[in-house]
């Protein structure tokens, strides 16, 4: 089943989906297993980034699925879409310069990764109200990494979608319990935030400047 790890930033740890969520969703694919559960708005969590510039290193990308470009301009996209809802602005910098976020790729099943199927991604959280730290989030090289154009013919897992849902979780955000929200656990199609993920993005940072 297709999940999303949430690592802790002390160790990695991941949940197993359990019986009755596998009945309950068992035509859906599952996004994320994570550590957390999903969190209603009443118990939106207030750990968060403490500036709104936050600079973003590729440091491993899946290149037998997808060219660098490619892959890099889907991530550019896929930020694109929270910076469209918040006061937020991304940037991608190389190795050489200071990054508050790392995103690569993995496939140790230690991280949960190795099996087509499986974890599709994880990262971690923000740990405090005022975070000044750096996070990461890494991409299990067993998916087949597709674009939102591939899927029209060809099966695979859309890079954008697995993406924007883990930077979700970079800035704070926790699982959803809307089945439409792109934070929810299970794939749903969702390429960008919708309104429950924006409700409590918002929250956390605010509406766009103008």
């Amino acid at each position: 089943m297709h999940k999303c790890g949430l690592a802790a930033l002390c160790g990695f740890t991941f949940s197993a989906t359990n019986e009755a969520e596998a009945g309950l969703f068992k035509n859906r694919l599952p996004q994320c297993a994570v550590v957390d559960k999903v969190v209603p708005n009443a118990l939106l969590g207030k750990d968060k980034w403490g500036r709104e510039h936050l600079r973003y290193y590729i440091a491993g990308r899946d290149t037998y699925d997808m060219h660098a470009e490619i892959w890099d301009n889907e991530f550019s996209l896929a930020f694109d879409t929270w910076a469209n809802v918040t006061p937020l602005t991304f940037e991608q910098v190389g190795k050489e310069d200071e990054f508050d976020i790392i995103i690569s790729v993995g496939s140790r099943r230690k991280e949960g990764f190795g099996k087509q199927g499986g974890v599709l991604a994880w990262a971690q959280l923000p740990s405090s109200k005022d975070f000044d730290g750096i996070l990461l989030s890494k991409f299990d090289l067993a998916e087949n990494w597709i674009t939102p154009v591939e899927s029209i013919t060809e099966h695979g897992t859309i890079l954008r979608t697995v993406a924007a849902h883990e930077i979700g979780h970079l800035l704070g955000l926790h699982h959803s319990d809307n089945r439409d929200a792109l934070m929810y656990p299970y794939v749903n199609g969702a390429l960008a935030p919708r309104q429950d993920d924006i409700n409590k993005i918002q929250r956390l940072y605010g509406k766009p400047k103008k």
